[in-house]
């Protein structure tokens, strides 16, 4: 059974020539047998999936907090010390937005 995400398909492929070529592959004139045929028990997992799940695992392992960055930033604060760069976050705003936008 394919997953058709946004015009793509979990393999990666564009759904119109997976579609194109699973109605090239059926004939015409199906038998009664094939449509009481049973799905396939086997999953597929694309190299994406794997490269994701592998992601998540890595991440699980990391705590949600650096307690070492969040402890360096409240000092800095509190000795009047840390400095924002109104230009720096302007910038990472910019790109969220634009890696957002192609997402669409």
């Amino acid at each position: 059974m394919a997953v058709n995400l946004n015009g793509i398909d979990l393999s990666g492929t564009a759904a119109s020539s997976t579609q194109k070529a699973s109605a090239t592959q059926s004939s015409p004139a199906s038998t009664k047998e094939d449509a009481t045929q049973q799905p396939q028990s086997d999953v597929n997992i694309t190299t994406t999936a794997a490269l994701l799940a592998r992601l998540q695992r890595s991440l699980a392992a990391r705590p949600a907090i650096d307690q070492n960055r969040v402890d360096a930033v409240s000092k800095a604060i509190s000795a009047g010390t840390y400095k924002i760069d109104p230009d720096k976050i302007a910038s990472g705003l910019i790109s969220s937005e634009r890696a957002l936008g192609k997402l669409q």
